[in-house]
């Protein structure tokens, strides 16, 4: 099983914006192509920064690594460039895609 990991760095200001983005558009995006599923919201609990909160979406992937590259290149590019233009630098992102090695 995989775990991609998008973490998001949100100004405060754009915390409810950022929220509505996330269930409206993220979540359905990344199910998308049926690549992923579970995609969930956590708050990140450390210190980021004056005025930063952080957050992450996680969705499995019970395929290879190689789904998670087909869905970045049909939806995922699309998507970030979609978060990049709504809120600029007031809300930064990395991704990662990891694999599960014991539970």
């Amino acid at each position: 099983m995989l775990i991609y990991n998008t973490t998001f760095h949100v100004e405060e200001a754009q915390l409810q914006a950022f929220l509505c983005f996330v269930k409206d558009e993220y979540f359905p995006a990344v199910t998308t192509g049926g690549y992923m599923t579970r995609p969930r919201l956590v708050r990140l609990l450390g210190d980021i920064g004056d005025g930063l909160l952080g957050y992450a979406v996680m969705a499995d992937c019970a395929g290879e690594a190689a789904d998670i590259k087909k869905w970045r290149k049909e939806t995922g590019d699309a998507l970030l460039a979609t978060l990049q233009q709504r809120f600029g630098t007031k809300v930064l992102s990395f991704s990662t895609a990891m694999k599960i090695v014991l539970e």
